[in-house]
């Protein structure tokens, strides 16, 4: 008995300092969770505040690219026929629930349907600015506002009806404001948080009907009484754009608030949420915690056993979020990227590749046939994927139409057959299927290999997207491996595209010269085609078949080919005098540089600024230009001519070129392809097309030209043929400005020796 009161003795401290001990540990705990449950509101406000402005843009996109349809419509008429146009905009405006639309001319004067069907004319809506910004050529959505036709608010649509590249109209259509407030008042933690638009300036665009909003208030800083730091740090993220959260204490409580910019006008989605809604589970668990304290020290162990549990269970809650596409079901990008690479790495003998795929034409889904469509499509493609995913593979969606999937091989032809069948059944979606649209799949391959053991899963990805960006437009479901061709391409395009600006500034464009020859006219020196080099530090001259291409796709063209044709009208000036009398010099102009709206008017005054003489500067177009837009061409044609120029039609014969078009196009000058010129061509049938070509032009009073030829048979041939002008290597290659100079002092002495 003794024996047994003194183990109790002893064990009356051990529990006293056990209890001391577990509560001092379990205030330790809560201060932890406090900072984590804090860390969670942050983050699950803000993915609210996200949630918020993916189906808000998803309104709003879907009503401009609604009422983008149409304007095209209108756009492509000759003639705009508003009574026929009457049944389309009313059965648009019932599929969409606009309250009205209608078109309006520069007067502001607008025509259109109501939702009742009900025709309306000469409404004024000159007053109204989102009207001139349409005719700026830009896309707009008002704030809200209240409507003269119903005592509620309202949001104005207007995008632009844009007939042979000008602006002519405008489609604008009304909705109830009520439409996207519905949207912001979605119930969040049992209807007591609420979300509102707002504008870089705190202004409300839509305000939320929640019982605790002022109705009055014209911005959230009146609303809500911030404290300095947090009004001034508010105040710089919504006027430089960025997204982030803050605290502020309203009417005895506290509130988290999560800002995201919306990326339509300068609008944000503002989400609140009351902290004692979110702090509930916190303020539980604190309570559950000091009952546990106050227990037994088994409690104790039952209560660290159930916040495992809860902890565990919101884990796997905030994986869902984390790494599940919120559409299809499949995992995200986050997701692939974690359980491939354990995949591979738990698997170094067997063979992977990476398949990334892309659905071509799938914007127009949803364009031709909606959302909805649009969706189940996207469905039913991760559906047709998981069922042909094998035992250790995975796949995920990584952007809209974009999906990326991990195999397992022994063969390229177990990948292609995989693909054989993917393609198949992409073709198989009923929606899809009995419209008979047609639907492409490119695929990228990389093969994973021994030697990749440096590269993370994101690289193998991005190399198999390499290779599905390589892929041309071929009208058919397509594959390529990836290469390291590819990739050295890829990075030497990255390399240029980061270098170009720069470039274009330190003046490393060069302007390279080959001269003309007018066979026709005793071979005198009768001009050059401007033509364009990079001279790169590190690697000298490149061609323009290097870079041309990339700055065609990304669009910096246009600056190359004005930096080209001011580099031209310098060199005229500087240097005509010691050429020749009479001299042209032919500047290329890209399809982009064209339809630029200042395209006329810049080349006119860049021209006028060197005090170059009218028909000293030609412009050369390829016959692309005339198939995209034939009427629009001629008309700029007509413009550029009204202003000095000549204008000549390159590459004739490359392509779909036809005689027939000549009679239409009011060119002066017509170059022949160097296709005509290479051996395999000249053929006696080819110098009679030729022959056929020069007649014809003659015939319509224009000069021919033809490049790149290399002997001097040809050149007799052609000046037999009636040819005007020669350029190509039997003359002279592409020199510098001073190679040309000199080029050209020599080609006048032997001419006078000659004489």
């Amino acid at each position: 008995m003794r024996d047994i009161l003194e183990k109790r003795d002893k064990l009356i401290p051990i529990a006293i300092a056990f209890c001391i001990a577990f509560v001092g540990l379990s205030i330790l705990f809560l201060n932890y969770s406090r900072g984590l449950n804090e860390q969670e509101i942050c983050a699950y406000t803000m993915d609210a505040a996200e949630q918020s402005k993916n189906t808000i843009l998803k309104q709003i996109t879907g009503d401009f690219q609604t009422l983008d349809g149409i304007a095209k419509l209108i756009g492509s008429m000759d003639v705009v026929d508003y009574d026929a146009l009457m049944p389309t905009l009313e059965s648009v405006n019932n599929e969409n629930n606009f309250i009205r639309m209608g078109f309006t001319d520069r007067t502001g004067i607008t025509h259109g349907v109501d939702i009742e069907g009900i025709p309306y004319t000469n409404v004024n809506l000159r007053d109204k600015g989102f009207v001139e910004k349409a005719y700026d050529g830009q896309k707009v959505i008002t704030k809200t506002q209240t409507a003269k036709i119903g005592d509620f608010y309202v949001n104005y649509y207007a995008v632009p009806i844009i007939r042979n590249g000008v602006v002519e109209n405008v489609l604008c259509a009304v909705n109830k404001a009520d439409t996207l407030r519905n949207i912001l008042d979605t119930s969040m933690f049992g209807g007591k948080g609420f979300v509102h638009i707002i504008d870089s300036d705190g202004k409300f665009v839509i305000r939320s009907i929640h019982p605790s909003v002022d109705s009055d208030a014209l911005s959230i800083y009146e609303h809500y009484k911030l404290d300095s730091e947090t009004k001034d740090r508010l105040e710089a993220d919504l006027l430089e754009g960025n997204a982030g959260t803050t605290t502020y204490p309203f009417e005895n409580e506290g509130r988290w608030a999560a800002y995201t910019p919306i990326g339509i006008n300068d609008w944000y989605v503002f989400c609140v949420v009351p902290k004692d809604e979110v702090n509930r589970n916190y303020i539980q668990m604190s309570i559950g915690i000091i009952g546990i304290i106050i227990g037994a020290s088994l409690i104790f162990l039952f209560f660290l056993l159930y916040i495992k549990m809860l902890n565990d269970r919101r884990r796997r809650e905030l994986e869902k979020i984390a790494f599940v596409d919120p559409l299809t079901g499949c995992r995200n990008e986050q997701k692939f990227l974690r359980d491939g690479m354990e995949m591979i790495n738990g698997n170094p003998h067997k063979k992977y590749a990476v398949i990334y795929s892309d659905i071509k034409n799938f914007k127009y889904v949803n364009d031709l046939f909606g959302y909805d469509v649009g969706d189940g499509l996207l469905r039913y493609w991760a559906d047709t994927l998981s069922n042909l995913m094998r035992e250790g593979e995975i796949f995920a969606r990584l952007t809209i139409d974009h999906f990326v999937s991990l195999h397992s091989y022994e063969t390229k032809e177990e990948l292609e057959q995989i693909f054989s069948a993917a393609a198949s059944r992409l073709q198989e979606y009923p929606k899809i299927k009995e419209r008979k649209f047609n639907l492409e799949l490119y695929a990228g391959i990389y093969l994973i290999n021994g030697a990749d053991n440096r590269l993370t899963l994101r690289d193998m990805l991005n190399r198999a997207n390499v290779a599905e960006k390589s892929i041309k437009n071929s009208g058919k479901s397509s594959f390529v491996y990836y290469s390291k061709e590819m990739r050295d391409k890829y990075l030497q395009e990255i390399e240029m595209e980061s270098h170009m600006e720069e470039a274009l500034q330190q003046e490393e464009f060069k302007l390279f010269l080959q001269p003309k020859i007018a066979i026709g006219y005793d071979n005198r020196l009768f001009g050059a085609e401007a033509l364009v080099r990079w001279d790169r530090p590190d690697s000298g001259l490149l061609p323009p078949a290097v870079f041309i291409p990339l700055f065609e796709r990304n669009g910096f063209i246009v600056h190359l080919d004005r930096y080209m044709f001011e580099s031209s009208c310098r060199f005229y000036r500087d240097n005509v005098a010691s050429v020749d009398g009479e001299f042209t010099i032919s500047v290329n102009v890209s399809r982009k540089g064209l339809w630029q709206s200042d395209f006329v008017e810049w080349y006119t005054e860049t021209k006028k600024r060197y005090g170059v003489p009218d028909g000293c500067m030609e412009l050369e177009f390829t016959e692309d230009f005339v198939i995209e837009d034939k009427e629009m061409f001629i008309d700029t044609v007509r413009q550029l001519h009204e202003n000095g120029f000549l204008c000549s039609l390159d590459d004739f014969g490359a392509g779909q070129s036809s005689l027939n078009v000549l009679k239409d196009i009011p060119v002066d000058i017509l170059k022949l392809d160097m296709l005509f010129f290479r051996g395999e061509q000249q053929s006696e049938r080819g110098w009679k097309l030729v022959k056929s070509i020069i007649g014809m032009a003659k015939a319509l009073s224009m000069k021919t030209v033809s490049e790149g030829v290399e002997s001097s048979e040809q050149v007799t041939t052609l000046k037999k043929l009636g040819c005007d002008y020669i350029q190509g290597y039997v003359f002279s290659k592409p020199l510098s400005e001073k190679g040309f100079i000199d080029f050209a002092d020599r080609w006048r002495q032997a001419k006078k020796q000659n004489e």
